[in-house]
């Protein structure tokens, strides 16, 4: 209980410790200027729980509805341009797997 009560306590003093952001536009955060320019990809984990606070406060704006659809627009964007190309290590276990696959069908096949 009292390990409890301890965490707890580091826990809401860290909270009410940090300062909050106010801007005159909730939607020119870094984060959403960011996310933006550079498609959502680019919000690390670590960013992601103030990129969450800043989308909505910036939800109650007039052009919030067209700035989180090109947000979208550009994050498919990017997940085309990164999808045309199949390198990387989950692209060599795709291609061994279907080499292995391939093999065993042949093999089996020819009767051995």
């Amino acid at each position: 209980m009292v390990n409890f009560f301890l965490v707890s306590l580091v826990c809401c003093t860290v909270v009410m410790s940090q300062e909050s952001q106010q801007t005159g536009n909730a939607c020119q955060s870094p984060l959403i200027i960011k996310a933006k320019k550079e498609g959502m990809r680019s919000i690390k984990v670590t960013e992601l729980p103030q990129f969450v606070i800043d989308l909505w406060s910036c939800r109650k704006e007039n052009n919030s509805k067209k700035l989180f659809k090109r947000i979208n627009e550009k994050t498919y964007i990017e997940d085309y341009k990164m999808s045309q190309q199949f390198v990387g290590f989950t692209a060599t276990c795709a291609y061994c797997s279907a080499a292995s696959v391939l093999i065993f069908y042949l093999v089996k096949l020819s009767g051995n």
